[in-house]
């Protein structure tokens, strides 16, 4: 049986919802959006009933990274390039594995389970080892 109320859908692709994902959540980490505020934005650009815990959760998925990698070479908006909404999925992935105190994670993403207890620093570290191994 299906729902009563039909599954609603973005008016964005899986690019478009990564990109204004990733502005909300930069803006708000340089302080120039509140959490309600970045609520707000994110439904007016998303269509959805998107909230600021949404926005992070879905940055840290599988969905965002794969769109962010997808980008065009040389792609800019608003000043900011692939590489910083990159680090806004490593942000939002990091902030869903380690937020809670009991240690559970806000979500099941693959880059917050490798995230998990690390600080980004030393997530980057051993990704680069491995780089540096693959070379």
């Amino acid at each position: 049986m299906r729902g009563l109320c039909p599954k609603k859908k973005s008016r964005l692709s899986p690019q478009g919802k990564a990109i204004a994902a990733a502005h909300v959540l930069l803006d708000s980490a340089e302080g120039r959006l509140d959490e309600k505020a970045a609520g707000r934005r994110l439904r007016e650009e998303v269509g959805l009933q998107w909230s600021y815990l949404t926005c992070i959760q879905y940055l840290s998925g599988q969905e965002a990274l794969a769109a962010i990698e997808s980008l065009p070479k040389g792609w800019e908006e608003n000043g900011r390039t692939q590489g910083h909404l990159f680090g806004a999925a490593v942000m939002a992935a990091h902030t869903v594995a380690n937020l809670r105190s009991d240690g559970s994670s806000l979500c099941a993403s693959y880059l917050a389970q490798e995230l998990k207890g690390k600080t980004v620093e030393q997530w980057l570290a051993e990704k680069f080892d491995v780089f540096r191994e693959e070379v």
